[in-house]
C-alpha cells in the first residue's frame, strides 16, 4: 500500500450504508489517496449539488475537475475503482 496522496481536484459523493461506495471507498483507502468525501444521506446540500452537477442523485459518483476547467461526473463503481486506478498508474509512472 503507498502512503496517502492528497488529492484535489476529486470528490466523491456517497453514502454509508451502500455497498458500492463502500466498495469504492475501500479501494480509495487501500491505494492510499485522500479524496474529498461528501455523504449526501447527511448534507441535503451536497445531494443537491450531485443532481445539479452530474444529473441524478446516483451514489458513488466521482466529480472530476479538469484541468481545462470543466468537469466530470463519473458513476457506477467499477468505473470509478478503473479510473482511480489508471490515475495512480499515470502517476506512478511519471515519478
Amino acid at each position: 500500500m503507498s502512503k496517502t496522496n492528497e488529492r484535489s481536484g476529486f470528490t466523491l459523493y456517497h453514502f454509508p450504508a451502500c455497498p458500492f461506495c463502500a466498495f469504492t471507498r475501500k479501494t480509495i483507502k487501500q491505494i492510499g489517496l485522500n479524496i474529498e468525501q461528501r455523504d449526501i444521506s447527511i448534507q441535503p446540500k451536497y445531494r443537491s449539488e450531485l443532481i445539479k452537477g452530474g444529473g441524478q442523485s446516483q451514489v458513488p459518483c466521482l466529480r472530476i475537475e479538469k484541468e481545462n476547467g470543466g468537469v466530470q461526473w463519473l458513476y457506477e463503481s467499477r468505473d470509478i475503482v478503473k479510473f482511480i486506478h489508471k490515475l495512480v498508474d499515470k502517476t506512478n509512472r511519471a515519478a
